[in-house]
């Protein structure tokens, strides 16, 4: 098993995120800069620039894996961070709120409430937790953000009129994670063991209702494939990663992979790699997984990477996709940072 860096943040971390170039399609600055959330005694969002890998000089270490540029309070627990755009984020809160920022890095560094909008409530009007958000594809003004919550729907708006938000229902169970197939098409896992697509354009009823007719799992997480609609993954409560191939909707095609030892709390196709799934789990670690043959006819590989400095849940992760070196940074409840320079190697 491979040792995870370490840099204790005094924060119990529940969302991350690294946030794209100010201009262009990749980094050409020395620093690199994410943003995390958290939970419990320390609610609030912090940005932290990280050294770029890819200019970093033979020999040349840090003691800190990352350097506080700055932080805002946030209005309950961070239960999920996008990045749709330079200089945007938006969060998910334990209070059903759907809250956008401006980030700005670029000289004076700091994290401003541009708007924000209660997107999830129960049928008695209590806030229900926003337990996931995705960004549509794309980066025109107008990208929607969609989550889902604790109330079972799924609601949606441009990031730029959150006062335009529409609801939908999905399950009578909890919806716990959300993605985006295509521009068009939303995917829903449910706390119930389904898999749910919707149409953007035509919300109001689930276009195709999936179930792993192998086995029973309460998903936890959703992801998409970043170029094959088609392909979904899901990570369970049984520490499961499912990939999905739904060509075929009455009859979608799984494989399991038993990659964790308790829930999977985030799963992510590689960026640069997308024959490999990333996952992250209640059990301290994180995973890598080959899902598909490698040129040499392998596959089914799985990579583990946990810390002894690092018991506790690893709550999330994002893989850096600007950078020619493969980074990951993740969060834990051991209120720890973790990174590593290359999650997708063998």
């Amino acid at each position: 098993m491979n040792s995870l860096q370490v840099q204790a943040v005094a924060r119990q971390i529940t969302a991350i995120r690294w946030l794209p170039p100010r201009a262009g399609s990749a980094y050409t600055d020395t620093d690199l800069y994410f943003v995390s959330g958290s939970s419990g005694k320390h609610k609030e969002l912090v940005l932290w620039t990280a050294a770029n890998p890819d200019f970093r000089a033979d020999g040349d270490s840090s003691s800190a894996l990352a350097t506080l540029a700055a932080t805002t309070g946030h209005d309950g627990d961070v239960h999920d961070i996008v990045a749709p755009a330079p200089g945007l984020v938006a969060t998910a809160s334990s209070y059903g709120t759907i809250s956008v920022y401006d980030v700005a890095h670029a000289g004076a560094s700091s994290l401003a409430l541009r708007e924000a909008v209660t997107a999830h409530r129960f049928a008695n009007d209590a806030p229900a937790v926003a337990t996931a958000l995705a960004a549509q594809p794309g980066n025109g003004a107008d990208v929607e953000i969609a989550s889902c919550g604790e109330d079972g729907r799924l609601a949606y708006a441009p990031i730029a009129r959150l006062d335009a938000l529409q609801r939908h229902e999905v399950d009578s169970t909890v919806a716990t994670g959300i993605c985006w197939p295509m521009p068009t098409q939303l995917a829903v896992a449910t706390r119930a063991g389904q898999v749910k697509l919707f149409d953007r354009r035509a919300p109001a009823d689930a276009q195709a209702v999936f179930v792993d007719p192998a086995s029973s799992h309460a998903f936890e997480c959703i992801a998409a494939h970043p170029s094959q609609s088609f392909r979904l993954a899901t990570g369970s409560d049984t520490g499961a990663v499912l990939l999905w191939d739904i060509r075929n909707p009455k009859r979608p095609a799984t494989q399991a992979f038993n990659v964790h030892g308790a829930n999977v709390w985030a799963v992510q196709f590689h960026p640069e790699d997308s024959a490999k799934l990333v996952s992250c789990s209640e059990d301290a670690t994180l995973a890598v997984t080959q899902w598909a043959a490698d040129a040499d006819g392998l596959g089914h590989d799985v990579r583990r990477l946990s810390s002894f400095f690092n018991p506790l849940s690893v709550n999330c992760f994002d893989v850096c996709p600007f950078t020619r070196t493969s980074l990951v940074v993740a969060g834990s409840s051991s209120g720890n940072l973790l990174m590593d320079a290359a999650p997708c190697s063998a």
